[in-house]
């Protein structure tokens, strides 16, 4: 399960049954894999997870799973 922490701009990777953290991702900044207001998280098929932002950025990232 992927959930959006703003406090510290990064998805955290969730075990869905028992809550414990399994790896994250993100930093906070402007650049290319940090977040600065994450809003908004999806998850397509492939596994691929999209994360928009708000206010300064407002564009939409996306991230393919590590195999």
């Amino acid at each position: 399960m992927y959930v959006d922490d703003g406090g510290d701009e990064q998805v955290k990777i969730l075990d869905h049954a028992s809550g414990v953290v399994l790896s994250s991702f993100g930093r906070p900044g402007h650049q290319i894999g940090a977040f600065t207001l994450g809003h908004t998280l999806a998850a397509d098929s492939k596994g691929d997870v999209y994360v928009a932002e708000t206010d300064w950025d407002r564009r939409v990232q996306k991230f393919k799973p590590v195999k």
